[in-house]
């Protein structure tokens, strides 16, 4: 896991959630890639992690930045799939991944 987010595993043992630091070196997008990679126990490189298909990573950035006089959002929410994983992003900077269902 990278220095820059930290990650904790829910009660429920399907749901993956972690704080992206909006001050910190990555932007929101390279955090929720981190964690999709993460989940699915793959390399950050492995072309399942793409956000495109699912959402504008740099669209994503812009939604949740920081209002400009620098006070922190703090509602809102987006939630998208990618390669079958939930994916919520919230404004307070939390990411919330829930595996594809298995049947």
């Amino acid at each position: 896991m990278n220095d820059y987010v930290s990650a904790a595993r829910s009660r429920s043992p399907s749901l993956y959630r972690i704080l992206h630091d909006p001050t910190g070196p990555a932007t929101l997008s390279t955090t929720v890639i981190h964690a999709l990679a993460d989940c699915m126990g793959v390399d950050v490189t492995d072309a399942r992690v793409a956000l495109y298909d699912a959402v504008d990573p740099d669209a994503l950035d812009r939604l949740f930045r920081p209002r400009h006089d620098g006070s922190p959002r703090t509602g809102g929410a987006l939630s998208f799939a990618v390669d079958g994983y939930h994916v919520t992003v919230r404004g307070d900077g939390e990411v919330l991944i829930e595996p594809p269902t298995r049947r």
